[in-house]
């Protein structure tokens, strides 16, 4: 084929590709430049917003640090004197990362085995560590022996992603003693996190930090109702993190250490409180001791306890059940919780309300051994009867026929307003939880409450204590410090020395309660302890006598016996719990149920020649109050006179605090 006969266009003229090919790259290199251009445009712009806000610097850092609170230790509590009754410690603990474990059910298998645990043990551990962060240690069982913490130690290069290590914990050195007024801390649950995120001024800081496994918070006792005096303030750590946040380092230019808490002095007198416990030795109850001037509880004791360094990591099942089921209920602080009818300890208030009501002083009753009123018999304790008797008689040997009498003297209104005066069914703040006010009804209360009218053989029943009303031991040891005082209204305290408590002033002289009618009662007690026939006989044989010169009270021996007795003025009382049949009390008192056994009383003040102290003992389902009450209270009053507290100089809580900071304590 001819030149000619070629395809016109079949291939561009070389000078033309050049062409097309100059202008797109023309095009690209443009389109590149202004790409690259507005890349280095917005480098600058942000380097130079940077430079004043340092916004991106920030935003980085957060991406590599971390920061991680450090609870504070808690405030350290003491007693009157500086004993140390709670504080914080070390604490032995078995972690595990879970982020370095390849196989979670063998390796926390194999701690189990280590530690003598079981199988359900691993499998709640499990699902414990599983809920919290994969990079940092979540603990797997704390309270560890030394020698479980060295078990675990040698074991350690087996054991991938198990640390040993130590924490600050709260311990309690005397357990049992304090558990009550004291009471316990626990780790945060699920519903105080809840709360914090629904308190505005604390809210998600507040949750995050009561989600750090080492945190503990107030649950009972001073514990809770101190919590936020005692808590102190939380430090934090700068740490430096990974793109997974595993801790890689610390910035240790940026840390804030914690703040330990305040401490608190409380009025308990570590001695007498000891010594309240040890005698109760089996039996439940509650004691109370009180300066009858100031107020100040040095003891203040419910039994059995139990111990509160159980709770701090978590008590077990088995332990908690053990306590829970008890019927001498070892978790229930009977001080201020438990609510019992008083008995004959009530007959001092019957006696002033019937003086009140112009009873003369030798106004005699004649006790044949019952009160026939209302179409029934009333029945005295002494079967046989007590003759005739007035009131300090009546007192002496708890004569529950001329009460009977003396409370429809009196009326229930009146018995009522007195008893109200001297602190029964008031609740009385002392810095603990669940204080209850107990009951003293009247003819207005009944009707409003029962929706019926007030009989006269509630009166009757009334005058022995007994019947639809009850009182707290607090109130019962308020009661003796009013009667042992001449009628000013002490109010108790636990907490000496704390910020924001100040010391209180002197006690008022109640209303309406005259000097007179004071008199002849604490006569009676005086009887009661002292005189032949007396119902306290044998709790009011101190075996104490006065030094002539110091006056201070001491022991009985053949050089001292000549010196004068250091005596004490007291009341039993035995009360009902559920009405026994004469069958029933017929039988041997050991043979009755235990729950359905009288409880047993007694509340005194002395010495009776310079009052000072004032106690109340109750003893759940003791029997007579005379056998069982007393002789716990004469052990807990003679060694209270003997070591006389309130006259020695208490501990300043800012030397503790101070001593505590340096090391010292």
């Amino acid at each position: 084929m001819s030149k000619r006969g070629k395809k016109v266009g079949s291939t561009l003229p070389k000078r033309d590709a050049n062409v097309i090919f100059s202008r797109r790259a023309a095009l690209m290199s443009f389109v590149g430049a202004g790409v690259m251009g507005a890349i280095l445009f917005r480098m600058a712009q942000l380097q130079a917003e940077n430079l004043i806000s340092q916004q991106y610097t920030a935003a980085a850092d957060e991406n590599r640090f971390d920061t991680r609170i450090v609870p504070p230790p808690r405030g350290v509590i003491f007693d009157r004197f500086g004993t140390i009754l709670a504080q914080t410690s070390k604490d032995y603990l078995v972690a595990v990362i879970q982020n370095d474990v390849d196989d979670m059910e063998e390796v926390v298998g194999r701690v189990a085995t280590i530690l003598g645990l079981d199988s359900e043990w691993a499998r709640r551990a499990i699902i414990r560590v599983r809920g919290g962060s994969r990079y940092e240690p979540q603990p797997l069982k704390e309270g560890l022996t030394w020698e479980e913490f060295n078990a675990i130690n040698v074991r350690l290069p087996e054991l991938r992603g198990i640390v040993a290590t130590s924490a600050d914990v709260r311990a309690y050195p005397y357990d049992v003693v304090y558990a009550h007024p004291i009471g316990y801390v626990q780790k945060p649950t699920q519903r105080d996190v809840d709360l914090a995120l629904e308190d505005p001024a604390a809210g998600a800081a507040r949750a995050m930090y009561l989600r750090n496994p080492q945190v503990r918070v107030g649950k009972a006792g001073l514990e809770a109702s101190m919590e936020t005096v005692l808590h102190g303030d939380a430090g934090w750590r700068k740490v430096i993190v990974n793109a997974r946040g595993v801790e890689q380092g610390e910035d240790e230019t940026e840390r804030r250490e914690p703040v330990r808490g305040s401490g608190l002095v409380l009025t308990l007198d570590h001695e007498l409180q000891r010594t309240a416990m040890q005698n109760f030795g089996e039996q439940a109850g509650s004691a109370v001791v009180m300066d009858i001037h100031n107020g100040d509880m040095l003891v203040m004791a419910s039994a059995p306890g139990f111990d509160p360094n159980l709770f701090v990591n978590g008590i077990g099942q088995a332990d908690f059940d053990a306590y829970n089921l008890d019927e001498k209920k070892p978790l229930y602080h009977k001080t201020v919780t438990g609510v019992y009818a008083p008995g004959s300890t009530f007959k001092m208030i019957v006696g002033i309300a019937a003086k009140q009501a112009g009873v003369e002083d030798d106004w005699h009753v004649s006790c044949g051994g019952g009160f026939y009123y209302g179409g029934r018999t009333f029945r005295c304790w002494q079967r046989n009867g007590h003759g005739r008797v007035n009131l300090h008689n009546a007192l002496k040997v708890s004569c529950d026929v001329y009460f009977y009498q003396a409370a429809l003297r009196a009326g229930p209104e009146r018995i009522a307003a007195v008893s109200r005066q001297f602190g029964l069914g008031e609740v009385f703040d002392v810095s603990v939880p669940n204080i209850r006010a107990g009951l003293i009804p009247d003819p207005v209360w009944w009707r409003e409450n029962r929706g019926e009218p007030w009989t006269g053989g509630l009166t009757v029943n009334y005058g022995i204590g007994q019947g639809a009303m009850g009182v707290t031991p607090l109130q019962l040891a308020v009661m003796a410090a009013r009667l042992g005082n001449n009628g000013h209204a002490v109010v108790p305290r636990l907490v000496r020395d704390a910020p924001g408590v100040r010391e209180p002033g002197p006690a008022p002289r109640m209303n309406g309660i005259e000097a007179e009618h004071l008199a002849r009662v604490r006569d009676g007690m005086w009887g009661v302890c002292n005189e032949g026939g007396g119902t306290a006989r044998r709790a009011g044989d101190l075996q104490l006598v006065r030094h002539p010169e110091t006056g201070a009270a001491v022991e009985i021996t053949p050089e001292t016996r000549g010196w004068e007795p250091v005596q004490i003025a007291g009341k039993t009382g035995t009360a009902q719990v559920r009405a026994l049949t004469d069958a029933l009390r017929g039988r041997h008192y050991s043979t009755i149920e235990w729950r359905f056994r009288d409880n047993a009383l007694f509340c005194c003040f002395g010495p009776w020649h310079e009052p000072r102290y004032a106690c109340a003992v109750v003893v759940e389902h003791g029997g007579a109050g005379s056998s069982v009450a007393g002789p716990i209270a004469r052990e807990i009053m003679r060694a209270t006179l003997m070591r006389d507290p309130s006259r020695r100089e208490p501990a300043r809580l800012a030397e503790l605090d101070a001593a505590i900071a340096g090391g010292r304590a």
